[in-house]
């Protein structure tokens, strides 16, 4: 099976630096533009399967790169900054986890590897599948499909607006 992730194209909230999360929020222009260029590259691939995050910003993004049917799968959708969405930034969100009700990391993973173990079990052959998402659930893809990358720093990783990376599984 070849996976191929995919993150959501630009919002304004991405543009503002603001904790986006589980707002459902449309992508912007830029983001349609970038995802135009991002779905010339894919062009030549036929998706078996296509997995969207319920939000907007990934249905959207799917939808410029594939005319395929869309599965949506909760367990793909970004994590939940709580009490931080649609704030600006802060750099020391996760020392306060509990005062913002913000989803933890061994949740988010909980939900990312039962996604995968689903995809893992249905497709064994020689499929492409196509899972369009959200930064937090790339990384933690990452983190798990990535045996080269430093799992210890995963946030290291950082996959761009309309962006894919690729794993041969």
């Amino acid at each position: 099976m070849r996976l191929y992730v995919l993150r959501h194209g630009q919002t304004n909230y991405n543009k503002e630096g603001r904790f986006q999360g589980q707002s459902d929020i449309d992508i912007n222009e830029e983001g349609i533009e970038q995802t135009r260029k991002t779905a010339k590259e894919l062009e030549g691939i036929n998706f078996d399967k296509v997995y969207v995050s319920p939000l907007k910003r990934t249905i959207e993004t799917a939808r410029i790169v594939t005319d395929n049917d869309l599965e949506i799968d909760n367990r793909i959708m970004e994590r939940s900054f709580g009490k931080l969405e649609g704030k600006k930034a802060i750099p020391d969100y996760e020392k306060k986890i509990e005062e913002f009700e913000i989803e933890t990391i061994e949740d988010l993973e909980k939900r990312v590897k039962s996604f995968l173990k689903d995809i893992f079990e249905k497709y064994k052959g020689n499929e492409n599948i196509l899972v369009v998402t959200h930064g937090g659930i790339a990384q933690i893809i990452n983190k798990l499909l990535d045996k080269n990358y430093n799992n210890d720093n995963f946030k290291d990783f950082i996959l761009e607006n309309s962006k894919y990376k690729f794993y041969e599984i």
